[in-house]
């Protein structure tokens, strides 16, 4: 199981305090990993027009988030404006909000705002910022106002503790820097606030990127999670004579950000061989060996609790095996979202990714994402199967699939319920790929270069365990 939370807490003081200026700076002893993407969540409130032009808080704080990136260079910040996300001092995801108290404790008497903090071994993995809503506040430049404290140097300095930074001037350095303990008139940052974020970030691993390819690329799939037969199972083939590169992620909680509510807390999972022996896992992707890699192919994932590994695989076929962390209480059960992306830095290809979970209604549908690569329109092959599950010993198929294709644009571009109905029913048959059963759901299409998004559902809102695949037809590599 994930390693339980400590909450490290740093204030900033709302006194003056005037320093002279010498080379210091303090650095927390934890840092984030090397080139990982921190994402913060705003929930700073709507529209309000303030003094230095910014149309609302999140918007200051996202500024001063850009701040901090323009001389970070192993690490950057991303900020999501109004974020769905409900703040929570134990979800691993980073929040930054208003609140009357310190979830549920009270500001110290002069406290402007604080950020708590979670490290572990391995780094940093959580930081909330909660600025003291009892305050008054607007955003500007300039000498402080007796009256209206600047949010956004409150906020430089705050998001300078998520990066690791301390106040020097508790650490027994008389500088001048926004991140001394208490406000003052300075409202940008200094040389030693910004030596500090070099010494912390300036040395890491180079950034990577995967090459382009005319493949399929980036296929996932989002279902609800459970134990037992409802877990998530994902399937794919490398296909061609040599070995194929990817990353393999699975999303919980950071799928919250995104308006669901029932997201997947603590995913975890297995990497299989076509015999069934177990080649890879993951938990919490910061606490692999090869996080920094992932990071470097800006794969991370932003909730420290999520999943993920790099392998290098031969030709075959492989499964992975999402499931709720098992902490010995009942798994807190969920939406949760498997993902393959492809780095094509061999020869090979991942292809024909298939994935099996529950099918529900409505918002619990099973969703397959993928990506056609540029350079050319791709024909594809695309499943959804229930009934013929049985036979697997599944208890509980879905009785009669029905599938929609949909263009990155939200358009249905195509669909099928019964895959003898599909105008191009006998390409799909002469493929090989004809389901077993008359009600199960197939279509063919030929798709130009995007994203394009599957949704295999019940007919009449019918539930149970789905398979949905998708087939590239292309031939593949030698």
């Amino acid at each position: 199981m994930s390693n339980g939370k400590t909450l490290g807490r740093l204030a900033f003081l709302a006194e003056f305090f005037c320093a002279t200026t010498l080379p210091a700076y303090v650095a927390d002893t934890a840092r984030w990993t090397l080139n990982r993407t921190v994402t913060m969540h705003l929930s700073l409130g709507g529209p309000i027009a303030l003094s230095d032009g910014f149309s609302s808080f999140n918007q200051s704080a996202a500024d001063a988030l850009a701040v901090w990136n323009s001389y970070l260079v192993h690490l950057r910040f991303a900020s999501v404006l109004d974020s769905f996300l409900p703040p929570d001092g134990s979800d691993y995801n980073n929040s930054v909000f208003f609140d009357s108290t310190v979830y549920g404790e009270a500001f110290g008497a002069s406290t402007l705002a604080v950020t708590l903090t979670s490290a572990r071994a391995s780094g940093r993995i959580e930081t909330d910022v909660i600025f003291n809503s009892a305050r008054g506040w607007d955003s500007y430049r300039g000498p402080l106002r007796q009256d209206e404290f600047d949010f956004h140097r409150v906020a430089l300095h705050e998001f300078g503790h998520v990066l690791g930074l301390d106040h020097p001037d508790e650490g027994g350095q008389t500088v001048t820097a926004i991140m001394n303990s208490r406000i003052s008139n300075l409202d940008a940052l200094q040389s030693d606030d910004i030596a500090g974020a070099h010494r912390m970030y300036e040395a890491g691993p180079a950034y990577l990127s995967s090459n382009p390819a005319p493949n399929l690329v980036n296929l996932s799939t989002r279902a609800l999670v459970g134990t037992g037969e409802n877990v998530l199972i994902g399937g794919f083939i490398i296909q061609g004579s040599q070995p194929a590169t990817i990353v393999l992620r699975a999303i919980g909680h950071s799928l919250a950000a995104r308006g669901i509510n029932n997201a997947l807390h603590d995913p975890v999972f297995e990497l299989r061989n076509a015999a069934g022996t177990l080649i890879g896992e993951s938990d919490d992707w910061v606490d692999g060996p090869d996080a920094e890699t992932i990071a470097s192919y800006h794969l991370d994932p932003s909730n420290s609790l999520e999943p993920a590994l790099i392998r290098t695989l031969a030709p075959g076929s492989y499964t992975v095996i999402v499931h709720p962390y098992d902490s010995g209480v009942p798994a807190l059960t969920g939406i949760g979202l498997v993902e393959l992306y492809d780095l094509h830095s061999n020869n090979g290809r991942a292809g024909n990714i298939s994935t099996r979970g529950q099918v529900l209604a409505d918002g619990d549908v099973m969703i397959a994402g993928f990506i056609a690569g540029a350079g050319q329109n791709k024909e594809v092959i695309i499943r959804g199967l229930g009934p013929s599950l049985s036979s697997a010993g599944i208890a509980n198929p879905l009785a009669d699939p029905m599938l929609e294709l949909f263009n990155s644009s939200g358009t249905r571009i195509a669909s099928n319920d019964n895959w003898q109905s599909d105008p191009n029913a006998s390409r799909v048959q002469n493929a090989g790929l004809a389901p077993a059963q008359p009600v199960e759901a197939a279509l063919d299409a030929t798709l130009s270069p995007g994203a394009y998004t599957a949704i295999l559902s019940g007919t009449n809102r019918g539930i149970g365990i789905g398979l949905v695949e998708v087939y590239d037809l292309s031939a593949a590599p030698n």
